[in-house]
């Protein structure tokens, strides 16, 4: 036994900020993070700094920013140099024991490549692209239990589960919930950790899936959600009309402009019932550590790698263009085995963790980052910020989102072949700068769901131009064209306007 602490972190994929009883959803049905939350420091202004799994993921693990990692997409693989770094290197070097459980999704390299001594239910790669769900393990498992699910889809689905979805956004998955993914997956956590060396602390990670689409939920958790509490967010009414060109004709809103309202409501109820499937998984694990007598000597982080907009704006899922609110800000819980409890408004980042998870920790960890810690914020209501703001920077070469692992170095950014899109939250505003696009900005005061765009305004121009020279400054160090282009404003709208 040693005396030192333990580390858990348990990820959702894609679980908004707003989803739990905690962050005030009259729907949500999440009773062991509300607990968790009850004893920990929350933080409700943590903020990715790319919304999508790949990017997001990297900066988590590697406490850096798009730019720098080179995770310019899913499937752009990291930078060759950082493949063999980050936190879990870290924490190893100090005599820790390391295990990596679920999606990975970090292009590139793998686990045991960065740290992991040890890891479980990791997905497989299938040309070039890390594939989340796609479980070489799990599959057999449940094939020999009789399901069988289409060979040639990277989503464990059967006939019927295709069937149902080609209807509509979300269904009752045939696969029964003893069957079910996560189900299988904490199995194989609990029974990973059942391994550990006892001498040794350790740094444990468990990373869900759910609540990701394809919303396929199993039974009961697809009927768990009470519609009747169900509140569509207040930008559902306006949809895409503020919006750019290039989000109104994004298939993030071209695929769901025929769900009626009720619709909405259904599809947000089977996101919230695989949100509360992830928060009973964490309740097993809970109880295995409380059992194990290691939960009051373990620090336990939960979070998301990004938001999903669910509704806002008649938009669903995540992805470069689409630089919200609730897309960009995700939960955080960190519990201190020390019992103090706090919330706290104060800005982080998602690259922030590393560094705060290593100070807590007392590991050294000497590799260069963009992360700051939070450490002294934890159980402190009145903690000076180590922020003024956060950015979020999206890429896309030629064009196209992703790559089947082709690189894209933030440095051969060029304008007009690529695309760039930044943004930044502040206290009062949010700007986003679309190198393609028009520019936005919303003044959060008096318009929190971001629905009237006064980035062209006299009232909004000054502001805009002000937080467009922060967001050049921030990204200069790696793209100076880029950033003279940030502070010039978007050549798109000039030319349209």
């Amino acid at each position: 036994m040693t005396d030192r602490l333990n580390v858990l972190v348990v990820m959702a994929d894609e679980q908004s900020w707003n989803t739990m009883g905690w962050t005030g959803n009259p729907a949500a049905r999440t009773p062991h993070l509300d607990e968790l939350a009850e004893e920990s420091t929350v933080f409700d202004a943590c903020y990715t700094p790319f919304p999508l799994c790949c990017p997001a993921r990297t900066s988590l693990w590697t406490g850096l920013m798009p730019r720098h990692h080179g995770v310019l997409g899913n499937w752009r693989p990291i930078e060759s140099q950082l493949r063999s770094t980050g936190v879990a290197q870290a924490f190893a070097a100090a005599g820790y024991h390391t295990h990596y459980n679920g999606k990975w999704h970090v292009p590139g390299t793998t686990p045991d490549r960065m740290g992991w001594a040890d890891s479980s239910a990791i997905p497989a790669v299938l040309r070039g692209q890390d594939r989340g769900r796609y479980i070489e393990e799990y599959r057999s498992w449940a094939g020999e239990r009789g399901y069988e699910f289409d060979p040639d889809h990277i989503e464990n689905l059967t006939a019927s589960d295709l069937a149902a979805l080609a209807e509509r956004p979300y269904a009752t998955s045939s696969v029964p919930l003893e069957s079910f993914l996560e189900n299988w997956q904490c199995d194989r956590f609990l029974a990973g950790l059942d391994q550990r060396p006892s001498d040794k602390p350790w740094l444990a990670v468990c990373s869900f899936n759910a609540p990701h689409f394809p919303m396929l939920v199993p039974s009961p958790y697809d009927k768990l959600i009470d519609r009747d509490q169900v509140r569509l967010p207040e930008s559902w009414s306006t949809g895409t009309a503020t919006k750019p060109r290039e989000v109104r004709e994004s298939h993030f809103a071209r695929d769901f402009e025929s769900l009626t309202e009720q619709d909405w409501i259904e599809v947000t109820s089977h996101y919230l019932g695989l949100c509360a499937l992830v928060d009973s998984q964490f309740g097993r694990i809970r109880q295995y550590l409380e059992d194990a007598g290691e939960w009051d000597r373990t620090v336990v982080v939960f979070t998301s790698d990004h938001g999903d907009l669910m509704g806002a704006h008649r938009l669903m899922e995540k992805g470069h263009w689409l630089h919200y609110e609730e897309d960009l800000r995700v939960p955080l819980i960190v519990r201190h085995p020390d019992g103090r409890r706090s919330r706290n408004a104060n800005f982080v980042s998602l690259c922030d963790i590393g560094p705060t998870l290593t100070e807590v920790a007392g590991v050294p960890w000497h590799e260069e980052h963009d992360g700051r810690s939070f450490a002294a914020m934890l159980g402190t209501d009145s903690a000076a910020p180590t922020r003024d703001y956060v950015t979020a920077e999206t890429m896309l070469h030629d064009g196209r989102p992703g790559g089947n692992g082709d690189p894209f170095h933030a440095r051969d950014w060029r304008y007009p072949r690529d695309g760039l899109n930044l943004s930044i939250r502040t206290a009062d505003h949010r700007y986003i700068f679309r190198s393609h696009d028009e520019a936005e900005l919303y003044d959060l005061a008096a318009d929190p769901w971001e629905q009237h765009n006064i980035a062209a305004t006299a009232e909004g121009a000054p502001t805009a131009a002000s937080l467009a020279k922060l967001l050049a400054d921030e990204v200069a160090d790696v793209l100076p064209d880029a950033a003279a282009l940030v502070r010039a404003g978007s050549p798109k709208a000039k030319a349209t306007s």
